[in-house]
């Protein structure tokens, strides 16, 4: 009976561990309107979390936590992305 009680604790454990992770999102997609080279930041509220890196062809790739963003453009505008748990595929316009 003492082992089983150990297993079930040392499952409740893992369990638990597993839903306190924070959770991540991967973004990918093209960056419109900025050459390759640019790096824009990315906001959280007031607070700089990410700096998004344009490659060849406008593509990028970006790991952040689960919540809603706010990508500050070179012209300006500050488009809002969305980061879901797991990987999403979104364009950005900085035009």
């Amino acid at each position: 009976m003492n082992r089983f009680q150990g297993l079930v604790v040392a499952a409740a454990l893992v369990l638990t561990a597993m839903i306190a992770q924070a959770q991540v999102g991967t973004l990918q997609g093209v960056v419109n309107g900025v050459p390759p080279g640019t790096v824009l930041e990315v906001l959280k509220g007031d607070a700089k979390v990410a700096d998004l890196k344009v490659e060849a062809g406008g593509k990028y790739s970006l790991a952040l936590n689960t919540g809603v963003y706010t990508v500050k453009c070179p012209n300006g505008t500050t488009p809002k992305i969305a980061a879901l748990n797991g990987s999403a595929t979104v364009n950005i316009n900085c035009q």
